[in-house]
């Protein structure tokens, strides 16, 4: 009996996550309310409270899988040890992440104001990005490997002007832009 009371519990949790990025896709974070889910849903906003008492609680359970992936992706650039194997490993990894969580997610970046405005997100993203680009350029990046860094680091503009390209292709197009950005 509690095994079934748990699967319908993670049930309904993935239920509500699943109806927020929906809605966050299409209204916008600021613009969605708990309530606005609750009633897609047909269930009551305590119902939504119960799982997650804030928006910002249901984005970072969002954000998790990215954010566990990228981890994931430094752990493994970090066994890397050749420069070109180590850019190659990273800007295809960062592509997939990117690519995933534009088509997932939203097209929201680490640049959009919710992220930067909740100071946990933002904290997180920054530690992951401080830590990618001292495995890629060493303890001292030049200015040129930071300022190349800091522009593969927000691909939004670029997904947003490409959205109508197929999965692959845009992967594909990122890629080779990056890896031109990165080796310069």
């Amino acid at each position: 009996m509690a095994a079934v009371r748990a699967a319908q519990a993670e049930k309904t949790r993935q239920a509500v996550l699943d109806t927020a990025r929906k809605l966050f896709l299409e209204h916008g974070f600021d613009a969605t309310s708990l309530q606005q889910i609750a009633d897609t849903m047909g269930v009551t906003k305590a119902n939504v409270y119960y799982y997650f008492r804030t928006k910002i609680a249901i984005l970072e359970a969002l954000l998790e899988p990215t954010v566990a992936a990228l981890a994931a992706g430094l752990d493994a650039l970090e066994r890397i040890s050749g420069r070109e194997e180590r850019l190659e490993f990273y800007v295809t990894h960062w592509v997939d992440q990117v690519v995933t969580a534009y088509r997932t997610l939203a097209p929201m970046s680490q640049a959009d104001p919710i992220v930067r405005r909740h100071p946990g997100i933002s904290r997180t993203l920054d530690e992951l990005a401080e830590r990618a680009l001292h495995l890629l350029f060493g303890p001292d990046p030049t200015t040129d490997e930071i300022a190349a860094y800091s522009l593969i680091s927000d691909l939004g503009v670029v997904t947003r002007r490409l959205d109508a390209l197929p999965d692959d292709e845009l992967r594909a197009v990122l890629t080779r832009l990056c890896l031109r950005v990165v080796r310069s």
